[in-house]
């Protein structure tokens, strides 16, 4: 079955970039996107009826309507579990937040877009085991 990954975030260049990466390390996956959290909870709620549920969502920290937390919060309590926090804004705050509200892992962007689309692939691949929220690196 098709990987189905849903990338939230407000910059639109994001989605673009990370479906660009990502086709360099995974083959069989299809793209989501959301602009904010309120989409995201829409699309994860249509995925859901569809029967196929977002596999691993990168969600931003910041954005207009709903942010990453209460959007992570709200998935996970609709039993979307692979969450990670795609992230510029990297603090012992927000790891702890990451935690209470179900989130998986971290991925910091200054790590590179390149880098980041590695890690996930190998996560999805069950290869590499996510960075706790509570323990960046």
């Amino acid at each position: 079955m098709t990987l189905r990954i849903l990338i939230v975030d407000d910059e639109q260049a994001i989605h673009e970039v990370m479906n660009a990466y990502l086709k360099k390390f995974l083959d069989d996956f299809e793209i989501i996107t959301a602009a904010n959290g309120q989409d995201a909870v829409s699309i994860a709620e249509d995925c859901i009826r569809q029967g196929h549920p977002p596999d691993f969502v990168l969600m931003d920290m910041k954005m207009p309507e709903m942010g990453g937390l209460e959007c992570t919060r709200v998935l996970t309590k609709l039993g979307i579990g692979n969450i990670h926090l795609l992230t510029a804004y990297f603090d012992k705050d927000s790891m702890s937040q990451a935690v209470e509200v179900g989130a998986k892992g971290v991925l910091k962007k200054s790590e590179g877009f390149d880098a980041i689309a590695k890690k996930v692939a190998d996560m999805v691949r069950g290869t590499r085991e996510p960075t706790p929220a509570s323990h960046p690196t």
